[in-house]
Protein backbone atom coordinates (compact mmCIF):
# COMPACT_ATOMS: atom_id res chain seq x y z
CA UNK A 1 0.00 0.00 0.00
CA UNK A 2 1.17 3.68 -1.33
CA UNK A 3 0.13 6.56 1.02
CA UNK A 4 1.29 9.90 -0.22
CA UNK A 5 0.86 12.14 2.45
CA UNK A 6 0.72 16.40 2.09
CA UNK A 7 3.65 17.87 4.36
CA UNK A 8 3.27 21.69 3.18
CA UNK A 9 2.74 22.62 6.53
CA UNK A 10 5.87 21.33 7.90
CA UNK A 11 8.35 23.60 5.63
CA UNK A 12 6.11 26.91 7.27
CA UNK A 13 5.90 28.17 11.01
CA UNK A 14 4.67 25.65 13.35
CA UNK A 15 1.51 26.12 13.87
CA UNK A 16 -1.20 23.84 15.03
CA UNK A 17 -2.01 22.44 11.86
CA UNK A 18 1.86 21.72 11.49
CA UNK A 19 2.35 19.57 14.55
CA UNK A 20 -0.70 17.76 13.60
CA UNK A 21 1.19 16.42 10.56
CA UNK A 22 4.41 16.55 11.94
CA UNK A 23 3.56 13.83 15.02
CA UNK A 24 0.47 11.86 13.02
CA UNK A 25 3.78 11.41 10.10
CA UNK A 26 6.19 10.10 12.72
CA UNK A 27 3.52 8.34 14.06
CA UNK A 28 2.25 6.02 11.22
CA UNK A 29 6.26 6.13 9.78
CA UNK A 30 6.97 4.28 13.17
CA UNK A 31 4.04 2.00 12.65
CA UNK A 32 5.26 1.35 9.04
CA UNK A 33 8.72 0.34 10.00
CA UNK A 34 7.06 -2.13 12.51
CA UNK A 35 4.88 -3.66 10.07
CA UNK A 36 7.44 -4.27 7.35
CA UNK A 37 6.52 -0.94 5.19
CA UNK A 38 2.90 -0.82 5.36
CA UNK A 39 1.73 2.01 4.69
CA UNK A 40 4.29 2.81 2.97
CA UNK A 41 4.52 6.72 3.18
CA UNK A 42 5.37 9.11 0.01
CA UNK A 43 6.00 12.74 0.97
CA UNK A 44 4.52 15.63 -0.91
CA UNK A 45 4.52 19.27 -0.33
CA UNK A 46 1.39 20.72 -2.44
CA UNK A 47 1.65 24.64 -1.10
CA UNK A 48 5.23 25.00 -0.82
CA UNK A 49 7.90 25.45 -2.68
CA UNK A 50 11.02 23.50 -1.09
CA UNK A 51 14.94 23.01 -1.89
CA UNK A 52 16.46 19.76 -1.59
CA UNK A 53 18.22 21.30 1.72
CA UNK A 54 14.60 21.71 3.02
CA UNK A 55 13.67 18.27 2.07
CA UNK A 56 17.23 16.39 3.59
CA UNK A 57 16.26 17.89 6.63
CA UNK A 58 12.53 16.59 7.04
CA UNK A 59 13.67 13.13 5.78
CA UNK A 60 16.39 12.89 7.32
CA UNK A 61 14.83 12.43 10.75
CA UNK A 62 11.98 9.86 9.98
CA UNK A 63 12.56 6.07 9.10
CA UNK A 64 13.65 4.81 5.77
CA UNK A 65 10.88 3.76 4.68
CA UNK A 66 9.73 6.80 4.22
CA UNK A 67 10.49 8.53 0.59
CA UNK A 68 10.16 12.08 -0.92
CA UNK A 69 7.28 11.85 -4.10
CA UNK A 70 9.20 12.38 -7.36
CA UNK A 71 7.13 15.69 -8.24
CA UNK A 72 5.21 18.10 -6.57
CA UNK A 73 1.76 16.72 -7.54
CA UNK A 74 1.15 13.10 -6.98
CA UNK A 75 0.05 10.78 -9.68
CA UNK A 76 -2.63 8.22 -10.06
CA UNK A 77 -0.55 5.25 -10.95
CA UNK A 78 1.97 5.86 -8.21
CA UNK A 79 -0.71 5.56 -5.01
CA UNK A 80 -3.08 3.88 -3.33
CA UNK A 81 -4.53 7.14 -1.77
CA UNK A 82 -3.80 10.34 -0.41
CA UNK A 83 -4.14 11.78 2.56
CA UNK A 84 -4.07 15.78 2.88
CA UNK A 85 -3.40 16.77 6.90
CA UNK A 86 -3.86 20.11 5.81
CA UNK A 87 -6.44 22.47 3.82
CA UNK A 88 -4.70 22.08 0.49
CA UNK A 89 -6.78 21.14 -2.47
CA UNK A 90 -7.86 17.61 -3.08
CA UNK A 91 -8.09 18.23 -7.02
CA UNK A 92 -4.55 17.61 -7.48
CA UNK A 93 -5.51 14.11 -6.90
CA UNK A 94 -7.81 12.15 -9.00
CA UNK A 95 -7.53 8.92 -6.47
CA UNK A 96 -9.01 7.59 -3.17
CA UNK A 97 -8.43 10.98 -0.86
CA UNK A 98 -7.93 11.64 2.87
CA UNK A 99 -8.70 14.43 4.29
CA UNK A 100 -8.49 16.11 7.92
CA UNK A 101 -11.08 18.82 9.29
CA UNK A 102 -9.38 20.17 11.57
CA UNK A 103 -12.37 22.82 12.12
CA UNK A 104 -14.98 24.29 10.37
CA UNK A 105 -14.90 28.08 11.59
CA UNK A 106 -14.19 29.22 8.58
CA UNK A 107 -17.77 28.57 7.90
CA UNK A 108 -19.00 28.80 11.99
CA UNK A 109 -16.87 31.75 12.47
CA UNK A 110 -15.68 33.34 9.45
CA UNK A 111 -14.94 36.49 11.40
CA UNK A 112 -11.79 35.23 12.95
CA UNK A 113 -10.56 34.36 9.24
CA UNK A 114 -9.17 36.54 6.40
CA UNK A 115 -11.38 36.26 3.21
CA UNK A 116 -8.14 34.88 1.88
CA UNK A 117 -8.00 32.02 4.39
CA UNK A 118 -11.65 31.50 4.54
CA UNK A 119 -11.96 31.07 1.16
CA UNK A 120 -9.05 28.25 0.67
CA UNK A 121 -10.28 26.57 3.57
CA UNK A 122 -13.96 26.58 1.91
CA UNK A 123 -12.86 25.61 -1.28
CA UNK A 124 -10.67 22.59 -0.32
CA UNK A 125 -13.26 21.39 2.30
CA UNK A 126 -16.11 21.37 -0.25
CA UNK A 127 -13.86 19.64 -2.84
CA UNK A 128 -13.22 16.91 -0.62
CA UNK A 129 -16.89 15.84 -0.07
CA UNK A 130 -17.78 16.30 -3.30
CA UNK A 131 -14.77 14.04 -4.50
CA UNK A 132 -15.73 11.52 -1.77
CA UNK A 133 -13.04 11.83 0.62
CA UNK A 134 -13.22 10.16 3.75
CA UNK A 135 -12.69 12.85 6.45
CA UNK A 136 -11.00 12.88 9.80
CA UNK A 137 -12.12 15.27 12.44
CA UNK A 138 -10.50 15.92 15.98
CA UNK A 139 -13.27 15.70 17.89
CA UNK A 140 -16.62 15.00 17.91
CA UNK A 141 -17.11 18.54 18.19
CA UNK A 142 -15.72 18.90 14.83
CA UNK A 143 -17.38 16.22 13.31
CA UNK A 144 -21.23 17.05 15.11
CA UNK A 145 -19.99 20.82 12.42
CA UNK A 146 -19.38 18.44 9.50
CA UNK A 147 -22.35 16.16 9.11
CA UNK A 148 -24.39 19.76 10.22
CA UNK A 149 -22.87 21.76 7.47
CA UNK A 150 -22.65 19.11 4.54
CA UNK A 151 -24.92 16.77 5.71
CA UNK A 152 -21.96 13.64 5.31
CA UNK A 153 -23.08 9.79 5.87
CA UNK A 154 -21.06 8.46 8.87
CA UNK A 155 -19.29 6.16 7.15
CA UNK A 156 -17.43 9.10 5.35
CA UNK A 157 -16.45 10.54 8.42
CA UNK A 158 -14.45 9.13 11.88
CA UNK A 159 -12.82 10.74 14.48
CA UNK A 160 -9.38 10.60 15.49
CA UNK A 161 -8.10 12.33 18.58
CA UNK A 162 -4.96 14.36 18.36
CA UNK A 163 -2.30 14.07 21.19
CA UNK A 164 0.31 15.63 23.18
CA UNK A 165 3.99 14.63 21.40
CA UNK A 166 6.18 12.34 23.73
CA UNK A 167 7.92 14.98 24.76
CA UNK A 168 5.70 16.89 26.61
CA UNK A 169 6.03 15.36 29.97
CA UNK A 170 6.12 16.10 33.84
CA UNK A 171 9.33 17.48 35.37
CA UNK A 172 10.18 16.32 39.00
CA UNK A 173 13.89 16.79 41.06
CA UNK A 174 16.42 18.18 39.19
CA UNK A 175 14.38 18.25 35.67
CA UNK A 176 12.14 20.86 37.14
CA UNK A 177 14.82 23.32 38.47
CA UNK A 178 16.46 23.14 35.18
CA UNK A 179 13.71 24.37 33.93
CA UNK A 180 13.13 27.17 36.13
CA UNK A 181 16.24 28.36 35.90
CA UNK A 182 16.27 27.78 32.02
CA UNK A 183 13.07 30.33 32.28
CA UNK A 184 14.61 32.72 34.84
CA UNK A 185 17.59 33.16 32.12
CA UNK A 186 15.96 33.29 29.05
CA UNK A 187 12.39 35.07 29.75
CA UNK A 188 12.99 36.71 33.66
CA UNK A 189 10.19 34.43 34.99
CA UNK A 190 11.77 33.60 38.34
CA UNK A 191 8.60 33.05 40.16
CA UNK A 192 5.04 32.10 39.69
CA UNK A 193 3.12 32.72 36.56
CA UNK A 194 -0.07 31.71 34.49
CA UNK A 195 0.75 30.67 30.75
CA UNK A 196 -1.29 30.91 27.91
CA UNK A 197 -0.36 29.53 25.02
CA UNK A 198 -1.80 29.91 21.04
CA UNK A 199 -1.53 32.28 18.46
CA UNK A 200 -2.57 35.71 18.61
CA UNK A 201 -5.88 36.15 17.24
CA UNK A 202 -9.32 37.12 18.16
CA UNK A 203 -10.81 33.78 18.66
CA UNK A 204 -8.32 32.69 21.48
CA UNK A 205 -9.81 35.02 23.56
CA UNK A 206 -6.55 37.21 24.77
CA UNK A 207 -8.57 40.60 25.46
CA UNK A 208 -11.31 38.82 27.98
CA UNK A 209 -8.69 37.03 29.65
CA UNK A 210 -6.11 39.95 30.20
CA UNK A 211 -9.50 41.79 31.17
CA UNK A 212 -10.51 39.13 34.35
CA UNK A 213 -6.43 39.07 34.86
CA UNK A 214 -6.76 42.40 35.42
CA UNK A 215 -9.47 42.27 38.12
CA UNK A 216 -7.77 39.79 40.15
CA UNK A 217 -6.74 41.26 43.54
CA UNK A 218 -3.52 43.46 43.67
CA UNK A 219 -1.53 40.96 45.57
CA UNK A 220 -1.72 38.19 42.85
CA UNK A 221 -2.06 40.31 40.23
CA UNK A 222 1.68 42.24 40.75
CA UNK A 223 2.95 38.76 41.70
CA UNK A 224 2.38 36.53 39.26
CA UNK A 225 2.32 37.47 35.41
CA UNK A 226 0.16 36.22 32.71
CA UNK A 227 2.87 34.97 30.21
CA UNK A 228 1.45 35.11 26.09
CA UNK A 229 3.09 32.43 23.88
CA UNK A 230 2.17 32.57 20.32
CA UNK A 231 3.08 34.30 17.30
CA UNK A 232 0.62 36.89 15.25
CA UNK A 233 -2.17 35.01 13.30
CA UNK A 234 -4.77 36.04 12.03
CA UNK A 235 -6.41 39.87 12.53
CA UNK A 236 -3.71 39.48 15.27
CA UNK A 237 -3.79 43.88 15.35
CA UNK A 238 -7.58 43.26 16.87
CA UNK A 239 -6.44 41.03 19.50
CA UNK A 240 -6.05 43.89 22.42
CA UNK A 241 -6.64 47.45 21.78
CA UNK A 242 -4.25 49.57 23.61
CA UNK A 243 -1.20 49.49 25.57
CA UNK A 244 -0.52 46.13 27.08
CA UNK A 245 -0.61 46.16 30.64
CA UNK A 246 2.52 45.44 33.27
CA UNK A 247 1.37 42.11 34.47
CA UNK A 248 1.37 41.09 30.81
CA UNK A 249 4.75 39.10 29.55
CA UNK A 250 4.93 38.13 25.91
CA UNK A 251 6.85 35.87 24.78
CA UNK A 252 6.50 35.29 21.30
CA UNK A 253 6.75 31.99 19.65
CA UNK A 254 9.08 29.80 21.15
CA UNK A 255 11.04 26.67 20.49
CA UNK A 256 9.36 23.45 22.21
CA UNK A 257 11.88 23.18 24.37
CA UNK A 258 11.38 26.28 25.61
CA UNK A 259 7.43 25.54 25.54
CA UNK A 260 7.87 22.11 27.70
CA UNK A 261 9.44 24.04 30.19
CA UNK A 262 6.91 26.42 30.57
CA UNK A 263 4.20 24.17 30.92
CA UNK A 264 6.22 22.67 33.31
CA UNK A 265 6.94 25.82 35.77
CA UNK A 266 3.72 27.28 34.96
CA UNK A 267 1.03 27.45 37.81
CA UNK A 268 -1.77 27.41 35.74
CA UNK A 269 -2.46 27.33 31.92
CA UNK A 270 -4.90 29.35 31.33
CA UNK A 271 -6.68 28.45 27.52
CA UNK A 272 -10.33 30.30 27.73
CA UNK A 273 -10.39 30.00 23.45
CA UNK A 274 -13.89 30.79 21.97
CA UNK A 275 -13.49 27.96 19.68
CA UNK A 276 -11.22 25.16 18.43
CA UNK A 277 -11.32 21.88 16.80
CA UNK A 278 -9.34 20.05 19.35
CA UNK A 279 -7.39 22.18 21.94
CA UNK A 280 -3.75 20.53 22.04
CA UNK A 281 -2.14 23.41 24.45
CA UNK A 282 -4.76 21.72 27.08
CA UNK A 283 -3.62 17.95 26.32
CA UNK A 284 0.27 19.29 26.44
CA UNK A 285 -0.27 21.36 29.88
CA UNK A 286 -2.29 18.39 31.30
CA UNK A 287 0.96 15.77 29.94
CA UNK A 288 3.09 18.09 31.45
CA UNK A 289 1.43 18.18 34.75
CA UNK A 290 -0.30 21.53 34.86
CA UNK A 291 -3.58 22.63 35.67
CA UNK A 292 -6.14 23.75 32.87
CA UNK A 293 -8.33 26.42 32.89
CA UNK A 294 -10.26 26.49 29.46
CA UNK A 295 -13.53 26.88 27.69
CA UNK A 296 -16.63 24.79 28.78
CA UNK A 297 -17.66 24.88 25.15
CA UNK A 298 -16.57 23.68 21.51
CA UNK A 299 -14.15 20.93 21.28
CA UNK A 300 -12.52 22.08 24.91
CA UNK A 301 -14.59 20.45 27.35
CA UNK A 302 -15.12 17.00 25.29
CA UNK A 303 -11.16 17.16 25.25
CA UNK A 304 -10.85 18.57 28.91
CA UNK A 305 -13.55 16.46 30.30
CA UNK A 306 -13.80 16.48 34.17
CA UNK A 307 -9.62 17.27 34.11
CA UNK A 308 -9.80 20.95 34.23
CA UNK A 309 -11.63 23.84 35.42
CA UNK A 310 -13.87 24.99 32.09
CA UNK A 311 -15.65 28.16 32.41
CA UNK A 312 -17.87 30.33 29.73
CA UNK A 313 -15.79 31.79 28.08
CA UNK A 314 -17.26 35.52 27.36
CA UNK A 315 -17.79 35.54 30.87
CA UNK A 316 -15.17 37.68 32.28
CA UNK A 317 -16.01 37.37 35.76
CA UNK A 318 -15.83 33.45 35.62
CA UNK A 319 -12.52 33.60 33.76
CA UNK A 320 -11.55 35.87 37.32
CA UNK A 321 -13.19 33.63 39.37
CA UNK A 322 -11.34 30.43 37.50
CA UNK A 323 -8.42 31.97 37.83
CA UNK A 324 -8.53 33.21 41.47
CA UNK A 325 -9.48 29.46 42.45
CA UNK A 326 -6.48 28.04 41.00
CA UNK A 327 -4.00 30.42 41.95
CA UNK A 328 -5.38 30.63 45.38
CA UNK A 329 -6.38 27.23 46.39
CA UNK A 330 -3.08 24.83 46.06
CA UNK A 331 -5.09 21.39 46.66
CA UNK A 332 -7.76 22.12 43.91
CA UNK A 333 -4.78 22.56 41.36
CA UNK A 334 -3.22 19.30 43.22
CA UNK A 335 -6.52 17.75 42.17
CA UNK A 336 -6.07 19.22 38.73
CA UNK A 337 -2.91 17.94 38.08
CA UNK A 338 -3.63 14.16 39.05
CA UNK A 339 -6.84 14.45 37.28
CA UNK A 340 -4.93 16.63 34.02
CA UNK A 341 -2.07 13.71 33.89
CA UNK A 342 -4.19 10.85 33.89
CA UNK A 343 -6.38 12.39 30.78
CA UNK A 344 -3.44 13.22 28.97
CA UNK A 345 -2.92 9.61 28.95
CA UNK A 346 -5.88 8.49 27.47
CA UNK A 347 -4.73 11.04 23.49
CA UNK A 348 -1.99 8.81 21.83
CA UNK A 349 -0.24 9.27 18.01
CA UNK A 350 0.24 5.63 18.49
CA UNK A 351 -3.66 5.08 18.90
CA UNK A 352 -4.12 7.74 16.03
CA UNK A 353 -1.53 6.26 13.61
CA UNK A 354 -3.48 2.97 13.92
CA UNK A 355 -6.86 4.12 13.49
CA UNK A 356 -5.31 6.17 10.51
CA UNK A 357 -3.79 2.85 9.51
CA UNK A 358 -6.72 1.04 9.28
CA UNK A 359 -8.79 3.85 7.74
CA UNK A 360 -6.04 3.65 4.63
CA UNK A 361 -6.60 -0.24 4.66
CA UNK A 362 -9.98 -0.01 4.70
CA UNK A 363 -10.20 2.30 1.98
CA UNK A 364 -7.57 0.26 0.37
CA UNK A 365 -9.26 -2.82 0.68
CA UNK A 366 -12.64 -1.88 -0.93
CA UNK A 367 -14.24 -1.67 2.54
CA UNK A 368 -14.33 2.08 3.10
CA UNK A 369 -16.55 4.52 1.49
CA UNK A 370 -16.68 5.21 -2.06
CA UNK A 371 -14.14 7.80 -2.95
CA UNK A 372 -12.68 9.74 -5.89
CA UNK A 373 -10.39 6.85 -7.30
CA UNK A 374 -13.77 5.22 -8.24
CA UNK A 375 -15.38 7.98 -10.54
Amino acid sequence: MRVGFDVSKLFGPRDGVARYSASLLEALAELSEERGGRPGLVLYALDAEVDSRGWRRLLEGLPGNVRRGPGRWPRRRELDLFHIPTFADPACFDGPVVFTIHDLTFLTHPKFHVPANRNQCLLATLRAVAQGATIIAVSEATAGEVRKWFALPDDRLRVVYEAASAAFVAFNGADLEAARRRLAERFSLDGPFVLSVGTLEPRKNIARLIEAYGGLGPDLRNRVPLALVGGGGWKRDAVFAGDWPDFVRRLGAVSEEDLIALYNVASVVAYPSLVEGFGLPVVEAMACGTPVLTSDRSSLAEVAGDAALCVDPFDVAAIRRGLDALLREPSRRDRYRQAGLERAATFSWRRAAEEVAGIYDEIVRGTGPRTAGAR
